[in-house]
């Protein structure tokens, strides 16, 4: 009986320690999903212009969060291959603009992706753009946005 009455007990403990948590899985995904993940970033009239030689390039863009003004950004690459280097820490408004080249797809296959990071708000987006994109300094059309992460 004394065998009985501690398994018994022992049940009902385990059943409280291992009891199936109080609000469903589907409503702790619905509150995660609704908390707001930022809306994607615009990347507005994105150009790049190189002179004839690949010496030096000319970047430019507009950065729309869709949450506050449009932030537009310009800088400048000189250097042997200009529009094949990397950048690093070039500040525009409130974010921080890095890129790099990737040539590993073969012959015109080549593409940059930029890092643009909003340090204040830790959050960064990775527009990415083939070379074939980037031509005569025409802004790549229509606009392409890109979801930002957090950081």
């Amino acid at each position: 009986m004394h065998f009985a009455t501690t398994f018994i007990g022992l049940l009902a403990a385990a059943s409280t320690a291992f009891a199936a948590p109080t609000t469903p899985v589907g409503a702790q995904i619905d509150t995660i999903a609704t908390r707001g993940a930022p809306p994607p970033w615009i990347i507005k009239s994105f150009k790049r212009s190189c002179n004839a030689a690949d010496t030096e390039c000319w970047v430019s863009f507009g950065v729309d969060t869709q949450l506050s003004p449009v932030v537009n950004c310009s800088y400048g690459v000189k250097g042997t291959q200009a529009s094949r280097r990397s950048t690093d820490s070039i500040s525009c408004g409130p974010y921080t603009i890095s890129s790099g080249w990737n040539g590993s797809f073969g012959a015109g296959n080549g593409f940059t992706t930029w890092a643009i990071a909003n340090h204040g708000q830790a959050t960064v987006a990775w527009p990415s753009y083939a070379d074939r994109d980037l031509v005569n300094g025409v802004a790549v059309t229509p606009d392409r946005s890109f979801a930002p992460s957090n950081f």
